[in-house]
């Protein structure tokens, strides 16, 4: 029930800012939402093709980047320069077995804020975001 009323809230939430809700569009975010692991572009279109829906690569990359610019949904990659995309809903990483592709989040949020504030304050920087992700071997691979 969360999911349907947090992908409802995205939508109604583009609406009030005068951007259309179109089929894809309204597809794309259900699908980000509904997933537990980051997709892929092709993904996504292979998705939207099963459901019959008139979808071109180019339609997904656009719709990608543009909720990508709403700050809805989030690029990640995990070292083999495959973009995937998630719901922007809250920061977190994964840890992604190199063997079988399985990605699980991580919740690390809490350890690593004193961290990106001593970077900071140490380098001078103002930190925008970051990206931390682990690689290793799951428990069926190894």
């Amino acid at each position: 029930m969360a999911k349907i009323a947090t992908q409802e809230n995205i939508l109604k939430g583009l609406r009030e800012q005068g951007h259309r809700v179109t089929k894809i569009r309204r597809e794309i975010v259900g699908m980000l939402e509904d997933t537990k692991v980051p997709l892929a572009a092709p993904e996504i279109l292979e998705v939207l093709k099963k459901k019959k829906l008139d979808a071109n690569k180019t339609t997904v990359y656009r719709e990608l980047e543009f909720l990508v610019e709403q700050n809805i949904a989030q690029e990640v990659e995990f070292g083999d320069k495959k973009k995937r995309y998630e719901i922007s809903d809250k920061h977190h990483h994964h840890v992604v077995c190199v063997e079988c592709k399985q990605v699980e989040d991580v919740d690390l949020q809490a350890d690593l804020d004193g961290v990106e504030k001593k970077i900071a304050k140490q380098k001078g920087y103002k930190i925008i975001n970051h990206s931390l992700e682990f690689f290793g071997l799951c428990a069926n691979c190894k």
